[in-house]
C-alpha cells in the first residue's frame, strides 16, 4: 500500500462519525394575544358569528383583502386579478359571498390554490369575509 493511502485509512479509522447536530431550539412563546392552532380558542375564533362588525373590522378586511386576495380575485372579487391576466386560471367570483362560506374558502382556498389558514389569522379572515360580503354582486357578473 502507498504511504498516502495508509495515512488516509488511518485518519478515516480515527473518525467516529459526524459530529452530532445541535438540538433544535425550543419553540418560541406565542405572541401576546395569539392563540395556538388547534386549541379551543383557535376553533372558537373561527366559529360564526365572528367578531362584531364595525368600521375598523371592515377597514382591516379591506386592507387584508388588498394584500392577500386582489392578486387572484381582483378589486371587485370578480376573479379578474393581475395573476389571471398573466395566465393563472381565474378563480370563482366571490363578490357578495356569505361570510361563513368565505371563512372556509379562505382557510382551505377552495379555488384550488394554496390554503391560507396558516397565513391569515382568524380575526383577519373574518375581517376579509365581512368585507367580501359587502362587495357588490353586480361587480362579479361580466
Amino acid at each position: 500500500m502507498r504511504p498516502a493511502a495508509i495515512l488516509l485509512a488511518g485518519a478515516l479509522a480515527a473518525c467516529d462519525g459526524w459530529p452530532e447536530s445541535p438540538a433544535p431550539p425550543p419553540p418560541a412563546a406565542a405572541p401576546l394575544g395569539s392563540v395556538a392552532r388547534g386549541d379551543k380558542a383557535w376553533r372558537d375564533a373561527l366559529s360564526p358569528p365572528g367578531p362584531p362588525v364595525d368600521a375598523a373590522l371592515l377597514a382591516r378586511g379591506s386592507a387584508r383583502y388588498a394584500i392577500s386576495c386582489i392578486p387572484c380575485h381582483g378589486p371587485a372579487g370578480a376573479g379578474d386579478g393581475p395573476v389571471v391576466a398573466r395566465g393563472f386560471p381565474p378563480p370563482p367570483s366571490i363578490a357578495g359571498a356569505e361570510a361563513t362560506r368565505s371563512m372556509a374558502a379562505i382557510g382551505a382556498n377552495l379555488a384550488g390554490a394554496h390554503p391560507f389558514d396558516d397565513r391569515i389569522a382568524p380575526r383577519d379572515r373574518w375581517a376579509i369575509a365581512r368585507f367580501v360580503e359587502r362587495l357588490p354582486h353586480e361587480a362579479a357578473t361580466p
